[in-house]
């Protein structure tokens, strides 16, 4: 478990997001015909988790495949208040299913809570790691893949559902 959180963390590694203010909306992502983008997923992902409570996340893609899987993944880890991160994190998987995110997979293996999401193309890996080790603060991310997304096995592996 820690590997994975750690190699998701060195994926997600670097700054958070710039110039958003947390009341804003997420724009709109097109009808049916419209390309749903990376952009545009990870545009309802900063909404989202603002709107439940999160504080704002990390979403850069430094350690993603050079190769083009940084334009393919949608990334989003919060170092959150242990008292605010099982609401944050349920509260944005059910704005994520206002908006048309179906579950795929549902599930808890000890102190992780494990979602997964699918949407035009894209799956969404949602996790909240309860773990006491951390202290005060648990980690939630939200990370959107884009199917047929080439990424080195290391990196798919910290996304990828374990059932």
């Amino acid at each position: 478990m820690t590997a994975a959180v750690s190699g998701f963390m060195t994926v997600a590694s670097g700054c958070g997001l710039v110039g958003e203010e947390a009341g804003a909306a997420v724009g709109p992502t097109g009808g049916p015909d419209a390309p749903f983008t990376r952009e545009a997923v990870a545009a309802e992902i900063s909404a989202y988790t603002r709107a439940a409570g999160l504080p704002e996340g990390d979403t850069s893609v430094e350690g993603v495949d050079a190769g083009g899987g940084k334009g393919c993944v949608a990334p989003w880890l919060g170092d959150v208040p242990a008292g605010r991160a099982a609401e944050g994190f349920e509260g944005t998987v059910k704005r994520l299913r206002q908006h048309d995110w179906e579950i795929v997979s549902r599930h808890t293996e000890g102190a992780v809570t494990f979602r997964t999401l699918a949407k035009r193309g894209w799956k969404l890996y949602a996790r909240h790691y309860a773990l006491e080790d951390l202290g005060r603060t648990q980690i939630v991310t939200f990370t959107g893949v884009e199917d047929g997304c080439e990424l080195p096995d290391p990196v798919r592996d910290a996304y990828a559902d374990p059932v």
